[in-house]
């Protein structure tokens, strides 16, 4: 069926479109056959079964419309078991009032099992996409409170777009089982301006209501989208009343202006992120806007996470060691997991690790145009550092300042050193521990290599092309000091 079914003699689009959405149900196929322009949004209540297909065509908030309640395009509410697919929705945010209210542009409220295909949220007055369980005197509980029943799940957004929107372009509020995968969320602007608000691409993000459910965000991947030039972080994944599970994999993010990743959830995993463009440059006119940290910002109380192979390329930060690409607050869980990272030589400062017990390993890093030294900073206690290859140092590859940091099987290739520090400082450190490193000069250098803190183990390091004959600079008596040798070459094997 399409809207043009419904006709009736000199009625509006509006009243044209919900009588043909009030006709989907299950087994029904709706088919758009032209653009719509509407003064208020449409609704969709209780269907089950339909499939919806707008064959790219656009429904598109009127100029003037109000937002506030009711200024949606679509408005999705009980519904199950359904499909959207390719279209277009327009909250014409150009002509119309932005404001932090209920106008998203598409909102899906306790509905389940859905998919959206190709389905487009853009110009939103607030929100592109907007998922929920409603509010409360709304839901399925005694009394009408909000239930886990009536959070949104086992869903699918593929190939979805969200761009040009005002607070963000889509908002998790509640979801149990969903998957975004494919499409675009970018473009987000202008929130961050007038005041606070999260500006992000994809926010996970629960109202903050202690008497409804707990965990109301969780089991949600995100797969191999493009997150750009978003004015807030391209994806924002909070705690609020326990967001947990989270998979992000494949996804590229592309010149977003606070960072790529802002995460303080629940067992996230965050998997071949692709960062591009981090820069240092400010993100809002607002003097008293939150400070700008990593490019990937693990935060205050983020639960386990791991980052596995995330890239870096056309890193641009100046000045300050503020905002590296990997930041890891002193204050998120023990035991943050970071593995194989990569930079194509743009990033000076790779990674700031003030929480204990945070592991580094398995990476291959290009330094070769860095311009700033500390590539690795670890603050907190009994970090772990190992099988790390840096090309081309400049000047001190890391600092660690905690109890008991354990550096181990790196290879450190040195551009250029600094001969009032250390190539590698554990000045600082309580028992540091050094096993089978190896610090290669390219040109003969007489700094200090390892700066070594007391009650250290230093075993098998060596070093190569050294001019320093201290270049191990021990800050007392080591507990163990064997093996570790001071080379003018390369040995030939």
């Amino acid at each position: 069926m399409t809207p043009n079914d419904f006709r009736r003699a000199g009625d509006a689009p509006l009243s044209r479109l919900q009588r043909f959405f009030d006709a989907l149900g299950k087994g029904v196929e709706g088919v758009l056959d032209a653009n719509y322009v509407i003064p208020s949004q449409l609704v969709i209540d209780g269907k089950s079964g339909f499939t919806l297909r707008g064959n790219g065509h656009r429904i598109k908030l009127a100029d003037g419309a109000p937002t506030g309640w009711g200024g949606s395009a679509i408005y999705m509410v009980r519904c199950t078991d359904f499909q959207i697919v390719d279209l277009v929705c327009d909250g014409n945010r150009i002509r119309r009032k932005v404001a932090e209210d209920p106008a998203h542009v598409i909102v899906v409220d306790k509905c389940h099992r859905w998919t959206f295909r190709d389905v487009h949220a853009v110009n939103g007055t607030c929100d592109g996409f907007f998922i929920s369980a409603g509010g409360n005197k709304a839901g399925s509980g005694p009394n009408g409170a909000v239930s886990l029943d009536d959070c949104p799940s086992n869903w699918k957004m593929e190939r979805c777009v969200a761009l040009n929107n005002y607070r963000q372009g889509a908002s998790i509020i509640e979801s149990i089982g969903g998957l975004i995968s494919g499409g675009r969320y970018g473009l987000t602007d202008g929130i961050l301006d007038d005041g606070s608000g999260p500006g992000a691409g994809i926010d996970l993000e629960p109202d903050n209501q202690p008497g409804w459910p707990p965990n109301r965000i969780r089991n949600i991947r995100i797969h191999n989208v493009l997150f750009d030039r978003n004015q807030g972080p391209g994806l924002l994944i909070t705690r609020v009343n326990g967001v947990r599970n989270i998979e992000v994999s494949d996804c590229t993010f592309d010149q977003n202006r606070k960072a790529a990743i802002e995460s303080v959830g629940d067992e996230v995993a965050i998997l071949r992120p692709r960062v591009k463009g981090w820069s240092g440059a400010a993100y809002t006119r607002r003097a008293a806007a939150p400070p700008k940290r990593g490019a990937i910002d693990i935060g205050y109380q983020a639960g386990p996470t791991r980052i596995v192979d995330p890239e870096f390329q056309t890193t641009s930060r100046t000045g300050t060691t503020a905002n590296p690409c990997i930041y890891v607050h002193g204050g998120a869980a023990a035991n943050i997991s970071i593995t194989g990272i990569k930079s194509d030589g743009s990033a000076s400062i790779i990674c700031g690790a003030h929480s204990p017990h945070v592991r580094v390993s398995h990476s291959v890093i290009d330094l070769r145009n860095a311009t700033q030294q500390d590539a690795f900073t670890f603050l907190g206690d009994y970090p772990v550092f190992e099988e790390v290859m840096l090309l081309g140092v400049y000047r001190r590859a890391a600092y660690f300042g905690g109890k008991s940091p354990r550096i181990s099987n790196n290879k450190f290739y040195i551009r250029a050193s600094d001969p009032e520090s250390s190539v590698i400082s554990a000045w600082d450190a309580q028992s540091p521990e050094f096993r089978a490193n190896l610090v290669e000069y390219e040109t003969r250098d007489a700094s200090i290599v390892f700066g070594i803190g007391p009650d250290a183990v230093v075993i098998d390091n060596i070093v190569i092309n050294s001019g320093n004959p201290t270049a191990f600079s021990f800050t007392a008596a080591p507990r163990l000091s064997s093996g570790n040798q001071m080379l003018k070459a390369r040995p030939v094997r």
